[in-house]
């Protein structure tokens, strides 16, 4: 029942396999970051995947192209606004320290779900109340690793332990779990807590770059936990 995402998409090849291998949703990070796109690089990357898929049709053409997921940090709505108006996005994914009302602005604004990332591990005694603050704004929660220096991306797993009380928190909104996840762990995350949603980045990656390899086999143990969830309500 798990979802998968792969972030920080900078080439036009991995997103290809992300169709052919029906994975749900591909992120580009245009906040600061080693995986950084800037609007024009997504623009064409994303134009250069559709159009190899549409050249294949046999192959291709009958799976969905993953649904495409914009990470920012603290963007303004000028900056959202020259995103979306040349990236045909589908999710917007907050992952700052964008305000309740922000966020609501932001599903208003474009109709698009708003994800919003929380740092687990800076700010236990208040992260009950934090929750609530946002349920009525966002569609899903992700939760990361928290990192002063870093807003995500880093490679680093928080106490999965912690999952259940947070999917109880959230309830009924959706838990993504991200940070940390790799091949070698990802079927004790699903067996254990069953996330609506995982996401990956570095965990797929040799030595900064996607693996194709690394990503395939994800992709093949992700799958064999059954039909996937969608975080779009």
């Amino acid at each position: 029942m798990t979802a998968l995402k792969i972030c920080g998409i900078k080439d036009s090849n991995t997103l290809v396999l992300l169709q052919q291998l029906r994975v749900e949703y591909a992120g580009f990070v245009f906040a600061e970051s080693k995986r950084q796109v800037t609007v024009q690089q997504a623009r064409t990357l994303v134009e250069e995947a559709r159009n190899i898929v549409d050249s294949n049709q046999t192959e291709n053409k009958a799976r969905s192209f993953p649904q495409l997921v914009g990470v920012f940090v603290n963007p303004s709505l000028s900056e959202l606004d020259l995103t979306l108006n040349q990236v045909l996005l589908d999710v917007i994914q907050l992952h700052g320290q964008e305000t309740p009302e922000f966020c609501q602005m932001v599903r208003k604004r474009y109709g698009k779900p708003v994800w919003k990332a929380i740092g687990i591990g800076a700010e236990e005694n208040s992260l009950s109340e934090k929750l609530a603050s946002y349920q009525n704004s966002v569609q899903a929660y992700l939760f990361d690793t928290h990192d002063q220096k870093q807003a995500g991306g880093t490679g680093k797993k928080f106490t999965w332990t912690h999952i259940p009380d947070l999917q109880r928190m959230i309830s009924p909104l959706p838990a993504i779990i991200a940070g940390g996840i790799s091949i070698e762990n990802v079927e004790t995350l699903l067996n254990k807590y069953a996330p609506d949603l995982i996401d990956l980045s570095s965990g797929v990656e040799t030595n900064g770059v996607k693996d194709a390899h690394k990503i395939t086999k994800l992709v093949e143990r992700v799958k064999q936990h059954g039909t996937s969830y969608e975080c779009t309500r």
